[in-house]
């Protein structure tokens, strides 16, 4: 689901965790293989065994998007692992009132 992250700020609830596409260590390691930070970002779920879906209705993305299925290196996946922020953007815990997400701080729920 979602392989870019959050896109929109009004799904932030004020975390200002901005564009994932646009994060240094995406961009930096697309520019290794000539590809933009949503490529790399598409290429590392491929990488991880993950369907990636990414969303577009404007048709010079959904033809960037196809270019996403290069092979990163296996430093490179690492590095990108390295990105886990513990944030979710599409949180519903509040509206069910039950924390889908207790592991986001790195302990047990």
């Amino acid at each position: 689901y979602s392989p870019f992250g959050n896109q929109n700020e009004i799904y932030s609830g004020g975390q200002g965790m901005g564009k994932l596409m646009d994060d240094p260590v995406l961009v930096e390691v697309g520019k290794k293989y000539g590809k933009t930070g949503a490529q790399t970002a598409l290429a590392w779920g491929i990488a991880h065994g993950h369907s990636v879906i990414p969303k577009s209705k404007t048709e010079s993305r959904i033809k960037a998007n196809l270019e996403g299925d290069f092979k990163l290196e296996p430093e490179d996946v690492k590095k990108i692992d390295g990105i886990d922020k513990k944030l979710r953007f599409n949180d519903p815990s509040g509206n069910f009132g039950w924390n889908f997400y207790a592991d986001l701080d790195g302990k047990k729920a």
